[in-house]
């Protein structure tokens, strides 16, 4: 992803963020069906499940609660990494608008602990 205009007042915390947010939104964009199911029982709309269907508007609110959230949890896995930037590192993030090549792997590592403790 290409940044524009002016960042010099960005963090790079946020500028990670900024690089990375479409990875997080594909991944997250789909709930798997048995957290759905989970939410649907916490939530009280199994009498829609009964009929053969959910309806579409509880199950659009659904959704966008697990996405959401994981986008969430992405944002904070996202700052931790961004933590351990070098110096250099952090220069080249600044100037090419590049990571780290272990950048998403350690995002996704501390995205995994994250929600294992939720």
């Amino acid at each position: 992803m290409m940044l524009q205009g002016d960042l010099s007042g960005t963090t790079d915390e946020r500028l990670c963020w900024l690089l990375l947010r479409d990875e997080p939104a594909r991944r997250t964009k789909r709930a798997p069906w048995w957290r759905l199911l989970g939410l649907v029982e916490r939530n009280g709309v199994r009498a829609g499940l009964a009929y053969g269907h959910l309806p579409t508007e509880h199950a659009r609110d659904m959704r966008k609660e697990i996405t959401s959230g994981r986008m969430a949890d992405y944002a904070l896995a996202v700052d931790d990494a961004a933590e351990r930037l070098s110096a250099e590192e952090r220069r080249v993030l600044r100037e090419a608008h590049t990571l780290p090549e272990w950048f998403m792997e350690d995002v996704e590592r501390r995205y995994r602990e994250i929600r294992r403790r939720s």
